[in-house]
């Protein structure tokens, strides 16, 4: 992989029609990192990892717009030599069905088709993190030939995303998604792995807070409608989600001790059960859902069981599943499994307790893992001084880009790539100076 000349007649050809991203669903078979590790025998290896939840999705589409104007410069400029490059597309572990997708390392028009089969999901867990630290650890097993073999430097890795990550690398992700030992990996262990490989930037489109609420709210409403369940108003929301026709039922023990589930499907506490599917084993995407509307919910403490109620499947297998806890705001996500041949109270599943507190201030509190102080404050403990590049507009990434491969790897000075920007606006060259500035 990595070979060929990137052709800007072809690319410009590719361009003739738009790729369906919106048509699309599902992770495509060439980027699914279960496969196992990449290989790269391109002298200088440079991967891309975008988030594509919600509030970074549009970056994959301006990228692919942007990419035989970056090929182009790459190659005249003569930034690195024997580029080949990785896209990569991040997701949330915790509650998206394509939390990583990965690319080869390509050097000609093949990037066109890796960039056109992302899978732009949109989700996000709604928590300030994606899981970045999965793709780290995903990429810090790349087979880099030369590197190995002593006769190249470390590569490139650019971060393109607004959120921070998850303090560990969970086991059951290394399992799900990369087919790998289902073993915790600290995050911290991650980066210093992909560090051996690579040198490694976040590159930080700016965002209002408030542009981050709207997507926040919209990632949850987003996933909650799609699973049947009440978004809107609501101050406590628990839904179970499986993929079999087989009757799971959800079981919610209010703060006063009152159970929630079939047989009593609205609670003295102004709890309800909405949505109850399964029964006749109708569908293969039921859902179930308790909530308590805005405004009535009880403070205190609740526990969530699931149990297999009947077997509507012609084999009594095990049934895996999901639980999404909407508590004031603040979002936590389960997952387990109802046991093969087990049914009634004898396949209960004890998925959790949680706590709400109908305080105003702290549902606003799952606003604050946003901020640009906390987000950043955590990319910096594992990335190198300076490589945090801050960008206001995210029309520029690939100008940021080229301008950190060109000044870390020595071929130009901060003020000669910044001549080479003399077309730019001077607004534009200005928030590019700004982001390269710690490189300089």
């Amino acid at each position: 992989m990595g070979g060929g000349r990137y052709s800007q007649d072809i690319a410009h050809e590719n361009r003739r029609s738009a790729p369906q991203w919106a048509a699309r669903e599902g992770v495509d078979p060439r980027l699914d990192p279960a496969a196992g590790p990449r290989e790269v025998n391109n002298e200088t290896p440079i991967v891309v990892a975008m988030d594509v939840t919600r509030s970074r999705g549009d970056d994959t589409r301006r990228l692919y717009d942007q990419l035989p104007a970056l090929m182009e410069r790459l190659r005249a400029r003569a930034i690195v030599a024997g580029p080949g490059i990785s896209f990569a597309a991040v997701g949330d572990a915790w509650s998206d069905r394509a939390p990583l997708q990965v690319g080869q390392f390509e050097a000609d028009n093949r990037l066109d088709a890796v960039l056109s089969a992302i899978w732009i999901e949109e989700g996000g867990g709604g928590t300030g993190q994606e899981s970045y630290e999965l793709a780290a650890w995903y990429y810090a097993g790349t087979d880099c030939v030369r590197l190995a073999a002593g006769e190249g430097e470390r590569g490139f890795f650019f971060f393109v995303g607004d959120e921070g990550f998850y303090p560990q690398v969970s086991g059951q992700h290394r399992a799900s998604v990369l087919a790998q030992p289902d073993v915790d990996v600290p995050s911290g262990a991650a980066f210093r792995a992909l560090h051996e490989k690579f040198r490694v930037f976040l590159i930080y489109p700016g965002k209002s807070m408030e542009d981050r609420r709207a997507d926040i709210d919209a990632e949850i409403r987003k996933r909650v409608l799609e699973a049947g369940g009440q978004h809107d108003n609501v101050d406590v929301r628990v839904s179970l989600i499986w993929d079999n026709r087989n009757d799971l039922d959800l079981h919610v023990w209010t703060p006063g001790g009152e159970e929630i589930y079939f047989g009593n499907k609205l609670s003295a506490c102004g709890g309800a059960l909405d949505v109850d599917r399964n029964v006749r084993g109708e569908t293969r995407t039921p859902v179930e859902n308790v909530r308590w509307v805005r405004g009535t919910g009880p403070a205190g403490t609740y526990r969530v069981v699931v149990r297999n109620f009947a077997f509507h499947e012609e084999a009594d297998d095990a049934t895996p599943f999901r639980v999404e806890i909407e508590a004031g705001g603040a979002l936590l996500y389960h997952e387990g499994v109802c046991e093969r041949g087990r049914k009634g109270q004898d396949s209960d599943v004890a998925v959790c307790s949680f706590s709400f507190s109908p305080d105003a201030a702290e549902r606003a509190a799952r606003y604050e893992a946003y901020g640009d102080e906390v987000v950043l404050g955590q990319w910096a403990e594992v990335l190198e001084p300076g490589h945090i590049l801050r960008l206001e507009d995210a029309r520029l990434i690939t100008h940021v880009l080229l301008g950190a491969l060109a000044i870390a790897s020595g071929r130009e000075t901060l003020g000669q790539y910044m001549n080479s920007l003399r077309d730019l606006e001077p607004a534009a060259r200005e928030d590019v100076g700004r982001a390269l500035g710690g490189l300089g």
